[in-house]
């Protein structure tokens, strides 16, 4: 999400890996909503909105393992 912040302050387009997207989703943030995995990333970052969500704006990722 870093690489994210920084293209976009340099007004550079990226957006980060589906595939990669999907694990950090999987891994940090079981609970999320179903969707396109980057999308669906940046919001659950707080970095955008979803189409039938309002933007987040806090969010405690699920770093443990069980």
């Amino acid at each position: 999400m870093h690489t994210y912040d920084i293209t976009q302050g340099l007004g550079v387009s990226w957006l980060p890996p589906e595939s990669l997207s999907a694990a950090v989703l999987a891994r940090l943030f079981p609970e999320a909503p179903e969707g396109d995995p980057v999308h669906v990333l940046l919001w659950a970052t707080g970095r955008a909105e979803l189409a039938d969500r309002p933007r987040a704006t806090s969010w405690i990722p699920k770093a443990a393992v069980d």
